[in-house]
């Protein structure tokens, strides 16, 4: 019996120190609700894009556009902006809000339907009924 809550122990610790290292932070379900989701752009291709500030609010916005990217269409709209680097856009500021990672250790996370992405935004083409977002991110 000693082994087994033991092992249970354990075990939870594990799920514990994952949960930890994979980030979890806030995610756009966590966030404090978003007042009205604003419609933004021309064009006919619509997604949801969603922004977590460093308060915690959640900003929400329905994009309508003609680019194929995520990270075109926002630019396009103004809602981010940002470096060109080597490995694509590095972006800086999301509705206004500035990120500097040099100053406090602060970036925007892209994830993609609440998942931290696997590629940047301008390498990340529009898909229906997904959701993208920014979160504001410290350390």
């Amino acid at each position: 019996m000693k082994r087994r809550l033991f092992g249970i122990g354990v075990l939870a610790l594990v799920l514990v120190l994952l949960f930890a290292a994979c980030g979890g932070g806030t995610t756009p379900a966590d966030a404090s609700p978003a007042g009205d989701v604003q419609t933004i752009g021309q064009g006919d291709t619509v997604f949801r894009f969603e922004m977590i500030d460093e308060s915690n609010a959640l900003h929400a916005w329905d994009v309508h556009t003609e680019e194929a990217t995520v990270g075109a269409a926002l630019l396009e709209v103004g809602l981010i902006a940002g470096d060109e680097s080597e490995w694509g856009l590095m972006v800086t500021q999301v509705n206004g809000v500035t990120a500097d990672f040099d100053a406090d250790g602060a970036f925007w996370a892209f994830h993609i339907d609440g998942d931290f992405a696997m590629a940047g935004v301008d390498a990340t083409y529009i898909e229906p009924g997904v959701n993208y977002a920014f979160i504001y991110t410290q350390g």
